[in-house]
């Protein structure tokens, strides 16, 4: 073939491929911005990021322009994004949109987890971990116990510096690990542990690596793309596996079915029962395996699942406490008006509890401030249609991502007058009651909502609580202007920062 046919059928190729992106677009399907053929929006995604602009600040002026339901392409896959609370609350009730596209774990690491599985086994998985996250206490008043003796071993860590500046990022992701640490592991690590700060420090690169919605996990064909972060997410989480299967080892040798001390016993007692039952239907001791709820459940899927529940208690409640800090520091006034509250309900001879959240109407009404403008994970997590459907008027095809836009949802002037600006009054009626709105969902909605809500809640609350019964934060002299801007990825985190922790009198 000679140079000129070679480029007229290269050219042919080329026209054959647009005519195909032009004309293959299904019927229905909701607006969207135009792509590229075969790269679909990568480009201009790529561009936005180049320019400053993370994902989630792109998909808000697509809102703006396209409406609340829009589209685009990237690779060979559609993805719909969701950018009003009343569509996502009615999507993802919607039984054919709670599965989980196929990922980096279920794809390319070969293992299963809660968080990403569909089905009946992702059914069974989820109401496992409820019911034995309840059954030690999680989302119970008795667990405040647990989240006040961590909270108290923080403060020490941060009264130890005097006043004097430091970086609190480590100590709370270790604070809030230790949470869930107790939980699965039976056990918490000190803030000296090395090996576990490293693993710390693993999770906040994935959440980072994983961009915006956890896009690089959830469309492995990326991964073939020039600079992409897909290498060294993979590295991470086969060093994170790495860790969490010798934590679930300890546990196997030193395994008591009659004595089951944390959510991994749990899991490896009803590993062993399904595969008695699978053999002879007999338990090592010879006793008769009883039925199980959970057939589900099996080596392929605990290390996922441990690890999914790991990151996800630690990762999200960890940035909000950042971003809480950072926010009182930025706001002294409104500090005050906390500390204040604190005081006249709790007092000075003891620390905050559950049961003062009645009588906290303000504090409550910070955080929510704090998670609403902060917004943790700005393109929650994708769900997938399972098949076609039709969402107000327009066509879903199967395997469509779909993506909850939570970064224009919580900047949606209807339901936040002046939405950029920091007011916790949002939250109060005329009574000066705390009230929640509904439109606030930072742990998603619906079928797939977040396993660890409840333990998230009580957390932040009591951590922050602590932190303001106990300090004063403020500014470092010398440190450079503090700044609200977050860092894109998964979850949407404050840039490093300094602080001064001030002892209360």
């Amino acid at each position: 073939m000679d140079l000129l046919d070679l480029r007229t059928f290269l050219l042919g190729v080329l026209l054959l491929l647009v005519l195909r992106w032009l004309l293959g677009r299904p019927k229905n399907l909701p607006p969207g911005p135009w792509g590229f053929p075969l790269l679909g929006s990568i480009p201009a995604i790529v561009w936005g990021m180049f320019r400053g602009s993370e994902p989630h600040h792109q998909f808000h002026r697509y809102a703006a322009k396209y409406g609340p339901i829009f589209c685009f392409k990237i690779l060979n896959k559609t993805v719909v994004v969701l950018n009003d609370y009343t569509l996502v609350k009615e999507a993802f009730q919607h039984p054919q949109l709670s599965d989980r596209p196929k990922n980096i774990l279920t794809d390319v690491l070969k293992v299963d987890a809660v968080v990403v599985s569909n089905g009946e086994p992702w059914v069974e998985m989820r109401r496992f971990c409820l019911t034995v996250l309840r059954s030690f206490g999680v989302g119970k008043t008795s667990f405040e116990e647990k989240i006040g003796t961590e909270a108290e071993e923080l403060m020490k860590e941060m009264a130890a510096f005097g006043g004097k500046p430091f970086n609190p990022k480590s100590f709370i992701g270790n604070a809030v690990a230790n949470v869930i640490c107790c939980v699965i592991f039976g056990k918490r690590y000190e803030y000296n542990d090395e090996e576990f700060k490293y693993l710390l420090d693993l999770l906040t690169q994935n959440a980072q690596l994983s961009g915006g919605g956890g896009l690089i996990g959830f469309l492995p064909g990326l991964r073939f793309l020039p600079l992409s972060p897909f290498p060294a997410l993979l590295a991470n989480f086969t060093e994170i596996f790495g860790f969490i299967g010798k934590f679930i080892d300890a546990h196997r040798k030193n395994f008591d079915a009659d004595d089951l001390k944390d959510l991994t016993d749990v899991y490896l007692k009803e590993i062993q029962q399904n595969l008695a039952r699978d053999k002879d239907g007999m338990l090592p001791d010879r006793k008769h395996v009883k039925n199980s709820k959970y057939r589900h459940l099996s080596e392929r899927n605990i290390v996922g699942t441990i690890v999914g529940l790991f990151g996800a208690g630690s990762e999200t409640t960890a940035t909000t406490l950042q971003w809480a800090l950072l926010y009182m520091m930025v706001y002294p006034d409104i500090q005050k008006r906390v500390q204040a509250e604190i005081d006249d309900v709790v007092g000075r001879n003891r620390m905050p509890r559950m049961a003062d959240i009645p009588e906290l109407h303000f504090t409550r009404a910070v955080t929510w401030e704090v998670q609403r403008l902060a917004n943790i994970v700005p393109l929650g997590v994708p769900h997938s249609a399972a098949s076609d459907i039709y969402l107000q008027g327009y066509l879903i095809p199967k395997d469509t991502l779909v993506l909850p836009n939570m970064w224009t949802i919580f900047q949606d002037p209807k339901h936040w007058p002046e939405p950029e600006q920091f007011k916790p009054e949002r939250f109060l009626n005329g009574g000066g009651e705390a009230v929640k709105a509904n439109e606030l969902i930072p742990f998603s909605t619906g079928r797939r909502s977040c396993i660890g809500e409840h333990l998230a809640k009580m957390e932040i609350f009591l951590f922050f609580a602590f932190f303001m019964h106990q300090f004063t934060f403020k500014k470092p002299e010398d440190s450079p202007p503090l700044t609200l801007k977050g860092r894109g990825g998964l979850t949407h985190a404050p840039l490093p920062y300094e602080l001064c922790a001030v002892p209360r009198g």
